[in-house]
């Protein structure tokens, strides 16, 4: 049970670790055997009898060989274009792999070239909107994301989705997993409203295959939860949280369930009732599976408790309290420590210039404070500082909006004193200005960083 609640208890909130990405399920791109259900949609076709084995350079790839593939793959590709010609569809495997294997040693321009040819062969054989691209499509979008170009791989994840969309019937359940995909990309650019869209899409494809109230319907309604939360507490610092706007790209699809996100927008009992219903599938299975039907309604105490709803909180965590404790598990010990839920990440200090910066460097505020039955800080103070004041008004004021799950004594939220959290962050001090000679050395100004420090009385 305690392994199971403390993935609740440690999950970051802002959820930066994607989704299992179909990526994965694509991961034998080229074998003939494409598992579950990518199989359909993105699985090339079946490799002659006398042909590479694919499979096993891909292992090779993975297990530390990436330089010996290369070579294995660069010596296929050269041979099947002296055997047949440039174009040819049996180049489109190796070539993937081969950027497969520049990925893997970080030369993730050189592997965006191998994915760009590789998919416009697949185009020239297959045709402009054939599903066997799909997979060198999600390759290059995870390249692009790597490089730090958010916007242009969100333009490969909808490229990808659009195409399998065409393909389906919007209650064919073979789109889930590209839903998920491409639903998790917006979440990590923190594109809310597109996310939530297509996790409500997932739902409606569970009920109308009659799934609505099993667990296969959890990965979305979960969804629909954490797009609710993220609006609400965004992993990021904003200074009026009314004002939800959010980093990285634009939602590409225009649909009426994107845009009708607008007219539910701030509608977080939306999000409530996504975490009820999951609550719900859980005491309904046969056998119930306890710990996780106990993990489900520890996500609803915690979303009660960021919410404001600390008597819904209480009663949830005493009730979890007391079937932990029946089932022989140490309640007391689970609940011994407060655990976080959120706390806006600050921003960073602004760098100087290029031309007066010196190296990054890592800096850290330590904090001090009691927490209490309601989960909120109080007695806030400062222990640490380095470089002295630099970030301590900007993490003290996270910090006074960090919520957390109280510790309970005998299901019973109680206060906890002298709690500490140290905040690591980079920043970029200035370099300083050669001495004159004959002069004495100015004082050390690296903890400046480009911008005066603001500081704050002690709460």
């Amino acid at each position: 049970m305690r392994s199971t609640l403390d993935g609740i208890a440690t999950r970051p909130l802002n959820a930066c670790n994607r989704y299992l990405r179909t990526a994965a399920a694509l991961a034998c791109l080229g074998v003939a055997n494409v598992a579950a259900t990518a199989a359909d949609t993105t699985g090339l076709a079946a490799e002659p009898e006398d042909a590479p084995d694919y499979e096993f350079i891909e292992q090779r790839i993975y297990r530390g060989e990436s330089d010996e593939a290369q070579q294995q793959l660069e010596g296929i590709i050269e041979q099947l274009e002296r055997t047949y010609h440039r174009y040819h569809e049996d180049l489109v495997v190796p070539l993937a792999l081969l950027g497969d294997a520049l990925m893997v040693q970080t030369e993730y321009d050189a592997a965006l070239d191998k994915y760009d040819l590789a998919r416009h062969l697949a185009r020239v054989n297959y045709g402009l909107f054939d599903a066997r691209q799909i997979p060198i499509v999600y390759r290059e979008a995870d390249a692009l994301e790597k490089i730090g170009d958010l916007a242009s791989s969100g333009q490969r994840e909808e490229y990808a989705f659009e195409i399998l969309r065409k393909l389906y019937d919007a209650s064919d359940t073979r789109l889930l997993q590209p839903i998920y995909r491409l639903a998790r990309f917006y979440l990590d650019t923190y594109n809310i409203l597109a996310a939530r869209a297509l996790y409500e899409r997932a739902v409606a494809i569970h009920e109308e295959n009659g799934n609505g109230m099993t667990t296969e319907a959890i990965h979305a309604l979960s969804g629909i939860a954490l797009s609710h939360r993220l609006e609400r507490f965004p992993p990021f610092y904003v200074s009026n949280p009314d004002n939800n706007t959010f980093e990285g790209p634009r939602a590409g699809l225009r649909s009426d369930d994107i845009q009708s996100q607008q007219i539910s927008f701030n509608n977080f009992p939306a999000g409530e009732r996504a975490l009820q219903k999951i609550v719900q599938i859980r005491q309904s299975q046969e056998p119930e599976d306890k710990p996780a039907t106990l993990t489900a309604m520890l996500e609803l105490a915690d979303w009660h408790q960021m919410f404001g709803r600390k008597r819904d909180a209480a009663t949830l965590y005493t009730h979890i309290f007391e079937q932990m404790a029946q089932a022989g598990e140490d309640a007391d010990a689970f609940f011994a420590d407060p655990a976080l839920l959120y706390f806006p990440r600050p921003e960073n200090p602004k760098p100087p210039a290029a031309s007066q910066r010196a190296s990054q460097q890592t800096g850290l505020v330590t904090l001090q404070f009691d927490i209490a039955p309601n989960g909120r800080i109080r007695r806030l103070q400062t222990l640490e500082s380095q470089p002295p004041k630099l970030m301590d008004f900007r993490v003290r004021r996270s910090m006074r909006s960090a919520l957390y799950r109280p510790r309970l004594i005998a299901g019973t939220p109680v206060e906890v004193e002298a709690q500490t959290y140290t905040h690591e962050f980079s920043y970029f001090p200035r370099k300083e200005p050669p001495a004159e000679a004959g002069s004495e050395p100015e004082p050390d100004a690296a903890s400046d960083a480009g911008e005066a420090p603001v500081t704050e009385p002690n709460s």
